[in-house]
């Protein structure tokens, strides 16, 4: 080989790997492997219902977020031995407006249970004025001063969002009961003691459970009361707390069903008044 063509050989070598750079750089697969691989990015997967049906099952499946402020409710009978003749009559086979177990006092499972469906967690003060006041020697027109310390005591500790003392009326059944939608229901009276400091207040919360009460059936309620001067209490404790009330549920003559589905409507209403209504 003569030096000319080994010139051009070593001239072409040297041209060769110096465009080869060049060249190789525009081609396709070198552009994917000189691009940075991208890691994968930490996505949770969401799976959404695609329709109506899907959604529903999602919702019912559902775990139940838990109410962590639940709606609190104290109930008491400062007339505890109040009774209704007929409850009284199935019974021992007399008749009488007072009896030591078969009375008002008696049904507060009933009330609990009613109130509890309706979202409320119900306390009861179990405290048996009738016996406290012949434990005490004193009289049944002193009954609102033997219960006070006990509810006093037990307020000191504890809160509520709503306080009622329940009773029944003194009146026939004719004028304690009302017809609904083929189902007769014992009235309900609301009474606001209106010698003391919180007595608005006390009005407000009795005259909202009223209105709600009739808007479920009408004229179940007949109004709140406002109780003052010669005669009477005036207060009935309920300077203890501005959402206390008494509810008077039917009269002697009502039978247990007709109280039955009162108290039932009763934990209805509380719940749409002072809870649902709330949260709108």
């Amino acid at each position: 080989m003569t030096l000319l063509k080994k010139l051009q050989w070593s001239f072409g070598i040297l041209l060769f790997f110096f465009v080869l750079p060049v060249i190789a750089g525009q081609l396709p697969f070198n552009k994917q492997a000189s691009t940075p691989i991208k890691q994968p990015e930490d996505k949770q997967v969401v799976f959404a219902a695609t329709n109506l049906e899907e959604q529903n099952v999602l919702e019912q499946t559902k775990e139940p977020e838990p109410d962590l402020d639940p709606f609190k409710v104290l109930v008491l009978f400062t007339h505890t031995h109040e009774a209704y003749e007929p409850m009284v009559k199935a019974v021992s086979g007399k008749v009488a407006t007072s009896h030591e177990t078969v009375n008002i006092m008696s049904l507060k499972d009933k009330i609990v249970n009613h109130f509890n469906v309706n979202g409320l967690k119900t306390d009861i003060l179990d405290v048996d004025t009738m016996k406290e006041l012949q434990a005490q020697g004193k009289g049944y027109h002193q009954s609102y001063d033997v219960i006070r310390p006990f509810l006093s005591k037990h307020l000191e500790t504890n809160n509520y969002d709503l306080i009622l003392d329940l009773h029944r009326d003194s009146l026939k059944h004719d004028l304690t009961t009302i017809s609904y939608n083929g189902e007769n229901y014992a009235k309900i009276a609301i009474v606001v003691g209106a010698e003391h400091a919180n007595y608005r207040w006390n009005t407000a919360y009795a005259e909202s459970l009223s209105s709600t009460l009739n808007a479920i059936v009408p004229k179940i309620s007949k109004g709140v009361i406002s109780k003052s001067g010669d005669g009477v209490d005036g207060r009935y404790n309920q300077d203890l707390a501005k959402q206390m009330m008494i509810i008077e549920i039917g009269g002697i003559g009502n039978t247990e069903e007709e109280v039955n589905r009162t108290i039932a409507v009763i934990g209805k209403a509380i719940s749409k008044a002072f809870v649902n209504d709330s949260k709108k």
